[in-house]
């Protein structure tokens, strides 16, 4: 059975990946860069890791607590469907990243995404420009979903905005570029669509869905900075339908993530149209997870006599409800 699958095909050096299991931007190792993998993790069994997201400059990030549960793996344990997180950002920089990090990486027998958070289209620009050259990396995933200064908005909250930061990278670096887009927005469609028509080469859906919860003994917000984002089995179903219709609307490779635990809820996205998904909170409760899930979609696609990872995507388009 064929799981590869090329999630650039509209790129001249494409971005194909052995199969659609990967490891979510910030998840990955004690640190989100990689440090802390157990001994005996064979990385090139996963099809890509996006390493923490990195800005221009370093920034510390938001005030503790920055989880919540603070154990990922106890939550896990006892069914929690609820996953904040607050981090702010936190990370070396991108000129860090690329002289101590990117080398650390280029020793991996893995496919590696650099993902890049920015202040504004020339600030993208620059970063991605600063890429040139640089191995340990095979893509850029654009963290669209961060503060736009400028504006005061999200980018990945308009089309236009989205448009003007993926053309301003694509002038820059002939990386494949995939474009991470935010859950919370009126309609997802025209912004897929902005972000296909500057030339993205797939797109990632979703983030984390802002959110918040309230201690009732102390009367306080669990989360240092007050908000954060929702991850795990909260975000699942909403995912799913941003990735359905996005399907819909957009040539373009797409790559869901949100609550995936377990290789059901990993076939889910498949069907939907994901042509691959990225593992995220199950990673920060458990590093094999992505294995484990691997393993068990597999057995599963092999169950069904599936040859080819093409021919499940999507296919909930032609289904009826029960």
């Amino acid at each position: 059975m064929d799981l590869s699958i090329n999630l650039a095909p509209n790129n001249t050096t494409g971005l194909i990946v052995k199969n659609p299991i990967m490891i979510a931007s910030g998840t990955f190792g004690y640190d989100g860069y990689g440090s802390g993998i157990p001994d005996g993790m064979d990385l090139s069994q996963l099809g890509a890791i996006i390493p923490k997201t990195v800005t221009r400059h370093s920034r510390e990030g938001n005030p503790e607590p920055r989880w919540y549960p603070t154990s990922y793996r106890e939550a896990k344990e006892q069914n929690e469907c609820i996953y904040l997180n607050s981090i702010g950002l936190a990370n070396p920089g991108i000129e860090a990243a690329l002289s101590d990090l990117a080398p650390m990486w280029a020793t991996w027998s893995a496919t590696v995404i650099l993902s890049l958070s920015a202040n504004s289209p020339s600030e993208f620009a620059e970063m991605s420009a600063m890429t040139k050259g640089v191995v340990g990396f095979e893509a850029l995933e654009l963290n669209l979903s961060c503060p736009n200064i400028e504006s005061g908005a999200l980018f990945a909250h308009s089309a236009d905005l989205t448009y003007e930061v993926v053309k301003a990278v694509k002038a820059n670096s002939d990386l494949p570029i995939l474009v991470k887009l935010a859950p919370n927005v009126p309609d997802i469609v025209p912004i897929a669509r902005a972000a296909e028509s500057a030339g993205a080469d797939a797109l990632t859906i979703s983030n984390t869905n802002p959110a918040m919860l309230v201690d009732t003994s102390s009367k306080a917000p669990v989360l240092g900075a007050i908000t954060g984002g929702l991850s795990g089995p909260g975000l699942h179903p909403i995912a799913l339908a941003l990735v359905y219709q996005s399907f819909q609307a957009v040539t373009i490779p797409i790559i869901g993530v949100g609550g995936i635990f377990s290789a059901e809820e990993a076939l889910r996205f498949l069907l939907c149209g994901a042509s691959s998904v990225q593992i995220g909170s199950a990673n920060l409760a458990d590093l094999w997870a992505p294995i484990g899930i691997l393993e068990d979609l597999t057995a599963r696609l092999e169950g069904q006599e599936v040859s080819n990872l093409e021919e499940v995507i999507g296919i909930t388009h032609n289904r009826i409800p029960a």
